[in-house]
């Protein structure tokens, strides 16, 4: 055992056992509470479902977390919101007609699930590297691309205050400004323990101000119950329902999300300095299975293990196992109390989305990377090229030009991700496949 893996494994106590864990309490915080914001706001929830939603994800966020260490990976991963996943409802959301949101997220509860299976039944097989392999820098590099461009126009919305007022609101337009500054500021830089919690403390700085003006969320803490306690409602968003559409749509998101599993596990290990082997790798993807097939009945966006763990961890020196596990057990506590759920939610979306705004454009930035790193090529450009061209190009249909279509195949057709994806993997794997002497 390396004198790495030896000090890994010292155990705190006593009380500065529990301040450790609090710090990863925070951590996961940072992770969690900005999200449900963001995509309840995107499909209308009043704000005693983005209450409930907050709530859930907290419990989930932590279960997630501890079946991962016992049964999945067993490292000090913390499970939060994955970034194409929530984007994936945030899509969703633009795309559905107002009346029909609600139907969305029971699809989507769906999609989670079978998700999971797909995943679950995946790393049971020898056959993780294979499916691995169809994801190409070119096809990842291309959906980073496509799902940040779809994201772009509400995040803009949000941010500026057209989503709240119809229009520019240049109050509100300067106040996410400021709190993009500050998380950009912390985020570069600052050192130690605060570098890690540029999002949080963007968050807190632009609570304050947006309350200070008047835009601060009440509806959350009116309806603060008599309950002081209580156990989030399964299925909250409805009984799930079968669309083939978003369904096929969240099995590709999952399956693409193999990758981030993987890479968040080799962090972790060189963090750690360990070396992570096959085992390890088919067991975080089982974990991740479960917590996939168990966002649906949370009605929760879906969750990935977070490589910024590892950052986290170099940061503050935080490397023994049991403060991480009692981090975890307290968020999932957080969640059985609704008064957690009901203060978070009085977050403003406009705050929430200008903190999220900043891993936004890392998550393109890392597509582009994965694009500067392909030989230039006809053949290579041309799968970027017409793969992104298609996809944005359905982005800019008009909603009205499919409904001669089916509505399960509407769902595919109107959905510009899921078309620039899909025929990007043709290009890449069959219209114009690398012969053997081309690798």
């Amino acid at each position: 055992m390396s004198t790495r893996e030896s000090t890994a494994m010292q155990q705190p106590r006593g009380a500065l056992m529990w301040l450790q864990s609090l710090q990863w309490m925070v951590f996961f915080l940072a992770n969690t509470i900005a999200v449900p914001i963001v995509v309840g706001a995107a499909f209308d929830l009043p704000a005693a479902d983005i209450s409930s939603f907050v709530q859930r994800m907290l419990l989930a966020t932590g279960i997630a977390t501890l079946i991962q260490i016992f049964v999945g990976h067993r490292l000090p991963l913390i499970e939060g919101s994955a970034g194409m996943w929530w984007a994936l409802f945030l899509i969703m959301g633009a795309m559905a007609v107002p009346g029909e949101k609600g139907l969305v997220l029971q699809q989507l509860e769906m999609g989670l699930m079978v998700s999971g299976v797909v995943l679950i039944i995946l790393s049971l097989l020898p056959i993780i590297g294979r499916v691995r392999e169809l994801f190409t820098p070119i096809v990842t590099g291309v959906y980073l691309v496509l799902l940040c461009l779809s994201l772009s126009g509400p995040f803009f919305k949000g941010m500026l205050g057209v989503s709240r007022f119809g229009q520019i609101d240049w109050r509100l337009a300067l106040l996410s400004l400021l709190v993009i500054v500050t998380v950009l500021t912390i985020s570069l830089k600052a050192k130690g323990i605060l570098r890690s919690m540029g999002p949080l403390l963007g968050i807190m700085l632009g609570w304050i101000l947006f309350t200070l003006i008047g835009f601060g969320e009440k509806e959350a803490l009116a309806d603060a119950g008599a309950s002081w306690f209580a156990f989030p409602e399964f299925f909250a968003w409805g009984e799930p329902v079968w669309d083939f559409g978003v369904v096929l749509t969240s099995v590709l998101t999952g399956v693409v999300l193999i990758s981030n599993v993987i890479a968040s596990i080799v962090v972790i290990g060189n963090t750690l300095g360990i070396e992570p082997d096959a085992a390890t790798y088919r067991r975080g993807v089982f974990g991740n299975g479960v917590s996939s097939l168990m966002s649906g009945p949370f009605s929760i966006v879906g969750l990935v293990p977070l490589s910024v763990s590892a950052g986290f961890m170099m940061t503050t020196g935080l490397r023994a196992r049991m403060p991480f596990v009692l981090g975890a057990v307290l968020v999932a506590a957080s969640g059985l109390f609704p008064i957690v759920g009901q203060f978070f939610a009085t977050l403003p979306y406009e705050v929430a989305y200008a903190a999220l705004f900043t891993p936004f454009c890392q998550m393109i930035g890392f597509g582009v990377r994965d694009l500067m790193g392909v030989e230039g090529n006809n053949r290579n450009l041309l799968v970027i090229g017409i793969s992104i061209m298609v996809g944005v190009g359905v982005m800019f249909l008009p909603p009205d030009s499919l409904s001669s279509l089916a509505p399960w195949l509407r769902n595919i057709v109107a959905n510009g991700l899921l078309v620039g994806l899909i025929v990007c993997l043709l290009l890449e794997h069959a219209i114009f496949r690398k012969g053997k002497s081309d690798s």
